[in-house]
């Protein structure tokens, strides 16, 4: 299922950029990048290594909060419609209870848990400022030596609403957005690490 649902969202990709030359010449807008900062707050509480149980006899994340950065492109294909790409590196930091993660070793702090997220999909504008896409592909777990995890990458699905504000000098914007991501475990279980992500991003037309 992981390797046809990963085949189909690239397929999707390869004939979809087949029709962006023909496509951009009809569309009022170039293509667009962004640079800007990740904040992010995970749910649940099997983040990452999984559930933990602190010393209360309570379930306690091992990760709450992480920060980061991220790169984005839109190629318009129609005069509200974009396809996107996103590449990014997210650090979650390790809470008070990551002592009792299922990965954590007696006397030895928990590492940061630090991803690569590397996806693509599509935004829809609805009127000139705000927008709704999905986005999904691979994340990379960058460190997953210290993390002691059986994979290196999972499947990662992302829909996501924005606000784009026009800057003073022509074609420049603040790009906004909120997204719930889910990536498959990095480990030989069924749960998925789930978090909120909220990036402010300086965005320019070429």
């Amino acid at each position: 299922m992981k390797i046809t649902v990963k085949a189909l969202v690239y397929s999707v990709l390869f004939i979809s950029l087949g029709s962006v030359a023909n496509a951009q010449i009809n569309v009022p807008d170039s293509v667009r990048i962004s640079i800007g900062a990740e904040i992010t707050s995970t749910t649940g509480t099997d983040f990452g290594t999984g559930v933990n149980v602190a010393s209360g006899g309570n379930a306690a994340s091992a990760y709450n909060y992480g920060a980061g950065l991220s790169f984005h492109i839109d190629v318009p294909v129609l005069s509200q419609l974009y396809l996107t790409a996103t590449a990014g590196y997210i650090s979650f930091f390790p809470t008070k209870d990551g002592v009792y993660s299922q990965q954590a070793i007696t006397n030895s702090p928990l590492p940061n848990f630090n991803i690569i997220p590397l996806k693509i999909g599509a935004k829809l504008l609805l009127g000139n400022r705000f927008y709704v896409g999905a986005e999904a592909g691979e994340t990379l777990l960058a460190n997953k030596t210290a993390l002691y995890a059986l994979y290196s990458n999972s499947f990662t699905w992302a829909p996501q609403i924005g606000l784009v504000l026009p800057l003073k000098k022509r074609h420049t914007y603040i790009d906004t957005g909120l997204r719930f991501e889910s990536t498959s475990s990095f480990y030989n279980n069924s749960t998925h690490n789930t978090f909120w992500g909220l990036h402010v991003a300086y965005a320019f037309n070429l």
